[in-house]
């Protein structure tokens, strides 16, 4: 090849770049709740060591992701 790209390189990234557009389709959303609470809380529950983890914390906050 001239650019020194293999097929399967170009498919790999392919397959990369099309799984990386599927990301970041959810959101942990609050009422009233601005980027800073949201940071706070996130932080909080990061550090909690329950059964449930991170996500059973958040809802706990009153966060739902959607």
């Amino acid at each position: 090849m001239k650019n020194g790209m293999t097929i399967s390189a170009r498919l790999f990234l392919a397959v990369l770049l099309a799984g990386l557009g599927g990301c970041g389709l959810y959101k942990w959303q609050k009422p009233g709740a601005d980027d800073a609470a949201f940071k706070t809380d996130s932080a909080a529950c990061q550090q909690v060591q329950n059964p449930d983890g991170y996500s059973a914390c958040m809802q706990s906050r009153g966060w739902t992701l959607q």
